[in-house]
C-alpha cells in the first residue's frame, strides 16, 4: 500500500538546510503517523501558532542547534528573509499530494483513506461535489448512480449504513453530502443531530416493526438492502429477534439472518449468515490489513459456532471458507507483509514489533503487557467474552506475528520493539524487554518481568510500587495446543477448562486494582493441520531447528536441496526459513495436530485487547 506520507515527506525535504519550517494549510501534522514518519528521519518537531511563536522557537531553540528541526506553524505563514535563509521553507496542503481532487471534500478523512486515495488516480480534476461522488465510489463501494435510480430510499440508507457503520470513517463534508441526499425521505432521523448511533436505533426500531407487525417504513426485502442487513447482524450492530416457527416461515430467507426461533437453530443460522458474509468476503478482499483485521474477528466468530453445531454440512462449509480465506490471505502475505514493518505503531500496532510502540504512546503511569503464548484469535474470543463478564471493558485490536510463527522469534519481535535476530532463541526476553523500556528513561526499579502458569500462580499483591513497566508470560495455551490431539475441538474444551482455573480473571482484575493499564496479546496463534509426511532424515540435512510447519537452514543451499525434494508442498521462505501456508503439517499423514509456525491466517492474525 502506497503512502501519502512518504509524497509529503519528499516535498519538504531539503539537500542543504538543516531545518525546516513547513505552512501546514490543512493540518496534516496533525496526524500521528506524519508525526512519527518526521521523527523516525531524525527530526524534532515544534508547534507554533503564530508568527511571534516561530520566530521566538526559533531564535531560542532552533537557530544554533545541532540537531534538525521541523517548525510547523499556520498554513498562511510566510518567513521573513533572514530566516528564510536560514532553513528549507514549504507551504503544503492536500491539493499538493493529490493534485486531482478537491482539498476542502477530502479533509478530516482518516489516515488510512487517505493511504488508499495514494493508489487511486483520477481522470481529470475534479470539483468538490465530483470528489464527494469519487469518494463514496472508491472509498466505500457505493454506487452513486444507484442513490439517484429507482429505490431511492433503500439505496440511501444502504450508503448510510455502508459508510457508517460497514467503514466507520466519514469526514464532515462526505457527511453533509450525504444528510442533503437522505433528509427528504428521512425527515425525522434528520431531526436532530445525526449520528450512526441514530442510525442504528432508527434501524432496529423498523426492523422490530417489520418483524412484529409487517409493516414499517423501509423495505428489506429490497436486494441491495438484504446485504447491508446481514452487515447489521454478523457485527451485532442490531440484536437478533425471537420469533415462532410459524412466523419463522413467513419471513423471506434472505432476512431469515435476523430472527431467530431457539438457541441451537440460532447458533446455526447464526454460523449460516457469517459463512454467507465471508463468502462475500473471498472475492472482494483487497491487500489491506485494515480488512484483514475485520475479516478475522467474524470468522473467529464463526469457528466458535463451528465448533458448537452438530450439522455436518455447516461444519465443512466453514472448513471449506476458512481455507479459501486463507489462500486469499497468502498472495496478502507475498505483496503486502514485508512493508507493514514500516509503520508506525502509535495509534495501532499492525505487527508484533510494533506493540511495545503502541504502549509506550499511551499515557497511563503504570503498564502490564500479559502475553498468552500460542493464542488463537477464536480462542481470544472466548477469554474476552469471560473478562467482560466479569465487568471489565475490552478494546480489541489486530495486529500480526512475526513469519515464521515459532516463538523464538515471535518473542523476540514483542519484547524487543524490532525484528528478531534469527541466531538467537527467546531466552534473552526480559533482558530484550528492559532495554527497549531503558532506552525512554524508566531505571531498573521501575521494570519487572514476570512468568506465570497453572502451577505457577502470579502474586499481584507483591507486585512491588515502585514497578510503573511490567511484563507478563503465560506458556499454559502453548502446552495445551501441543497436546490437543484431537483438533480444535479439543482445544476448545481444553480453553474452557483453562479460563475455570488459571484465575486469568483475578489477576487482570487485580492488576488493575493496582493502578495497571492492562494490554493482552499472543506472540502467535495456532491452526488445525493435518500431516503430510514425516520428514526423511536426508530433507532434514542442514537444518538448524525444525517443527511441525517449519524448518530453518544453514544455509541457501540445503534450502534449495529441501525445496527440490517436495515440488508438491505449498511453502514460504524467509531468509534460509521455509514455512507451510496451508493446513498441512510435517508429521505422520492424515494425522491431526494442532501447532504453529507457518503463514497461516490462524497463526499471524493475532489479538491485541486493551482492558479500558
Amino acid at each position: 500500500m502506497a503512502n501519502w506520507i512518504d509524497k509529503y515527506q519528499k516535498l519538504i525535504a531539503s539537500s542543504h538546510k538543516k531545518h525546516i519550517i513547513v505552512a501546514d494549510i490543512d493540518r496534516l501534522f496533525e496526524y500521528a503517523e506524519l508525526q512519527q514518519a518526521v521523527t523516525d528521519n531524525d527530526f524534532t518537531i515544534i508547534n507554533a501558532v503564530t508568527p511571534l511563536d516561530v520566530r521566538i522557537r526559533f531564535e531560542l531553540d532552533v537557530r544554533n542547534s545541532s540537531k534538525s528541526f521541523i517548525i510547523v506553524t499556520s498554513g498562511s505563514y510566510l518567513p521573513p528573509p533572514d530566516m528564510g535563509i536560514a532553513v528549507h521553507f514549504q507551504s503544503i496542503g492536500l491539493k499538493d499530494i493529490f493534485p486531482f481532487l478537491d482539498s476542502k471534500a477530502i479533509q478530516g478523512l482518516s489516515f488510512n483513506a487517505l493511504c488508499l486515495l495514494s493508489n487511486i488516480k483520477p481522470y481529470e480534476e475534479l470539483s468538490h461535489e465530483k470528489t464527494l461522488k469519487f469518494l463514496l465510489e472508491n472509498l466505500y463501494n457505493v454506487d452513486f448512480d444507484t442513490l439517484t435510480g429507482v429505490k431511492q430510499k433503500e439505496r440511501i440508507l444502504h450508503a448510510l449504513i455502508t459508510v457508517l457503520l460497514e467503514k466507520n470513517a466519514i469526514n464532515p463534508p462526505l457527511s453533509s453530502f450525504l444528510k442533503r441526499l437522505a433528509k427528504p425521505y428521512f425527515p425525522t432521523l434528520f431531526a436532530a443531530d445525526f449520528n450512526k448511533d441514530i442510525l442504528i436505533q432508527y434501524l432496529y426500531e423498523q426492523w422490530s416493526a417489520y418483524i412484529n407487525t409487517g409493516s414499517c417504513e423501509v423495505d428489506f426485502e429490497d436486494t441491495v438492502l438484504n446485504k447491508s442487513l446481514g452487515f447489521l447482524f454478523v457485527f451485532d450492530y442490531i440484536k437478533k429477534i425471537r420469533v415462532t416457527a410459524e412466523r419463522f416461515r413467513t419471513i423471506p430467507r434472505p432476512l431469515t439472518v435476523g430472527v431467530y426461533i431457539d438457541e441451537n437453530e440460532s447458533n446455526d443460522a447464526d454460523l449460516s449468515a457469517l459463512l454467507s458474509y465471508l463468502e462475500q468476503q473471498q472475492n472482494t478482499v483487497e491487500d489491506l490489513y485494515s480488512q484483514w483485521f475485520d475479516i478475522v474477528k467474524i470468522l473467529a466468530k464463526a469457528k466458535i459456532k463451528e465448533l458448537a453445531t452438530a450439522d455436518q454440512s455447516l461444519k465443512e462449509r466453514s472448513q471449506k471458507v476458512t481455507t479459501a480465506l486463507n489462500q486469499r490471505f497468502q498472495r496478502f502475505i507475498d505483496n503486502v507483509y514485508a512493508s507493514l514493518f514500516s509503520l508506525s505503531g502509535v495509534r495501532a500496532p499492525v505487527v508484533i514489533s510494533r506493540m511495545l510502540e503502541y504502549i509506550k504512546a499511551q499515557p497511563d503511569k503504570r503498564k502490564a503487557l500479559l502475553v498468552l503464548d500460542g493464542m488463537n484469535y477464536w480462542q481470544w474470543r472466548i477469554i474476552e467474552n469471560n473478562l467482560r463478564d466479569a465487568g471489565l471493558g475490552i478494546l480489541t485490536k489486530t495486529s500480526m506475528a512475526y513469519i515464521p510463527t515459532i516463538t523464538a522469534w515471535s518473542r523476540q519481535a514483542l519484547f524487543s520493539g524490532c525484528k528478531p535476530n534469527l541466531d538467537e532463541t527467546n531466552v534473552k526476553e526480559a533482558r530484550y524487554f528492559a532495554a527497549y523500556w531503558g532506552k525512554f528513561g524508566y531505571g531498573s526499579h521501575q521494570i519487572d518481568f514476570l512468568n506465570y502458569s497453572h502451577n505457577k500462580p502470579l502474586a499481584v499483591n507483591s507486585i512491588s510500587e515502585d514497578i510503573s513497566i511490567l511484563g507478563i508470560v503465560c506458556n499454559d495455551l502453548d502446552d495445551i495446543l501441543h497436546g490437543a490431539v484431537l483438533g480444535d475441538q479439543q482445544l476448545l474444551t481444553a480453553t474452557q477448562q483453562w479460563l475455570q482455573t488459571s484465575k486469568i480473571i483475578e489477576y487482570v482484575l487485580g492488576l488493575r486494582d493496582k493502578g495497571f493499564k492492562v494490554f493482552i496479546t499472543t506472540d502467535h496463534g495456532n491452526v488445525e493441520a493435518i500431516g503430510i509426511k514425516n520428514l526423511k532424515q536426508k530433507e532434514k540435512v542442514g537444518s538448524l531447528s525444525r517443527g511441525s510447519r517449519f524448518i530453518q537452514f544453514s544455509n541457501e543451499t540445503m534450502l534449495n536441496n529441501f525445496k527440490e525434494q517436495n515440488p508438491d508442498i505449498s511453502i514460504g521462505i524467509r531468509d534460509n526459513s521455509v514455512f507451510l501456508k496451508q493446513e498441512d503439517a510435517f508429521a505422520e499423514q492424515d494425522v491431526k495436530i494442532v501447532t504453529h509456525g507457518g503463514s497461516h491466517l490462524w497463526e499471524v492474525l493475532i489479538p491485541f485487547g486493551e482492558i479500558q
